[in-house]
């Protein structure tokens, strides 16, 4: 399975749509999470369709910060969105090739210093779920 995370600081901008193609040509990814996107719900639908995955996701930024989007295709493995936050996307992907399942997150931490303990109690929360699932 093949995972890329990039902060792209801005999806409407031209040369983000032409980073990706080149790296699915380049890696060909399974998994595309693209972090601090900065766009609204209309312009995450039309950039995002332009991508050319089966797939998507996204959660809006909060003011301007944050956004995430998640982008797959289901040839190689199978995946479903489990959960959306305000500073993540969690999903189980499912590889079928070593039959095994993962959890897989895309996750844009808090800049704050305020917001960071939330942050990682809420880290500390779903590891001990993960691992009590486990």
């Amino acid at each position: 399975m093949k995972v890329i995370c990039w902060n792209v600081q801005g999806a409407k901008k031209v040369q983000v749509l032409e980073e990706v193609n080149f790296l699915k040509r380049l890696h060909n990814p399974d998994i595309i999470f693209l972090l601090e996107t900065l766009t609204n719900d209309l312009n995450s639908k039309r950039i995002i369709q332009r991508m050319g995955f089966q797939n998507s996701d996204f959660v809006l930024p909060i003011n301007h910060s944050g956004g995430i989007w998640v982008l797959w295709n289901n040839d190689r493995l199978h995946a479903a969105v489990l959960s959306k936050e305000s500073q993540a996307i969690h999903m189980l992907v499912h590889d079928p090739i070593c039959n095994k399942n993962s959890i897989v997150s895309g996750m844009y931490g808090p800049a704050q210093e305020k917001d960071k303990d939330a942050f990682l109690d809420h880290l500390l929360h779903l590891h001990s779920v993960l691992t009590y699932l486990g």
